[in-house]
């Protein structure tokens, strides 16, 4: 694993997003009148969410795509990890439709017995589970279409972070969804003040950048193996 590549990498998606973000808020400078600035932060709104969420989705997609490098076996990994990478295999466990085709004929609706087949085939998966290769789908990188903080919260979750570490930004990463939303919807007519627009831009620039220093720091300290004491 190259760190410095990782960082360099990292280092310029954050800087191409935040260049095309200054070079659209210097054409506020030739705008006369404040109704016609605070119009265009409209659309300032619009680009800062989407170099947002396109950030976010982007690192925690190289910070997958680098675990999935290591050649690591699930028993090397930590358990969110570890879980990550179960994803379809959960989610083969969960599905209720699944069958033993044993009973699907003449025992098609007893759903107790087929949950506990499922139950049977899953255990008998366990021993070969931790000794297979490691491999986390990029689909658990999932912004759900919107990246509100909770949705920020769940993917920080899944990959085994501090859930609440940007908990301070939430409320203006609220606000920046909501106007987004707004603007693209059509029910936000009115322009956007400086210090408000100011506030949210701040806001969402410290989110992307502390993110950028977690994912980095778990791949230092290579924070996705399990520890041991």
């Amino acid at each position: 694993m190259n760190l410095l590549d990782i960082r360099a990498q990292i280092e310029e998606e954050i800087t191409w997003r935040s260049d095309e973000i200054r070079f659209l808020k210097n054409q506020l400078s030739i705008m006369q009148k404040d109704t016609d600035k605070e119009k265009y932060r409209k659309s300032l709104i619009v680009m800062l969410y989407s170099h947002y969420e396109g950030f976010c989705k982007t690192v925690f997609q190289i910070y997958i795509n680098e675990i999935n490098k290591e050649n690591l076996t699930r028993a090397d990994a930590n358990y969110y990890i570890a879980t990550a990478s179960l994803d379809e295999a959960f989610k083969y466990y969960e599905n209720r439709d699944k069958k033993n085709t044993y009973f699907k004929n003449p025992l098609p609706h007893d759903e107790k017995l087929h949950k506990f087949s499922r139950q049977v085939d899953f255990l008998q998966l366990v021993d070969d589970i931790w000794s297979q290769k490691l491999v986390i789908p990029e689909k658990i990188v999932d912004t759900e279409a919107n990246l509100k903080p909770i949705v920020l919260r769940k993917l920080l979750f899944r990959l085994g972070f501090n859930h609440t570490c940007f908990a301070s930004y939430e409320g203006l990463i609220d606000q920046l969804l909501n106007k987004r939303n707004n603007v693209a919807h059509g029910s936000h007519k009115e322009g956007i003040k400086e210090k408000d627009y100011e506030k949210i831009e701040t806001a969402t620039f410290k989110v992307m950048d502390e993110l950028k220093k977690l994912i980095m720091d778990a791949l230092s300290k290579k924070l996705y193996l399990k520890q041991t004491n």
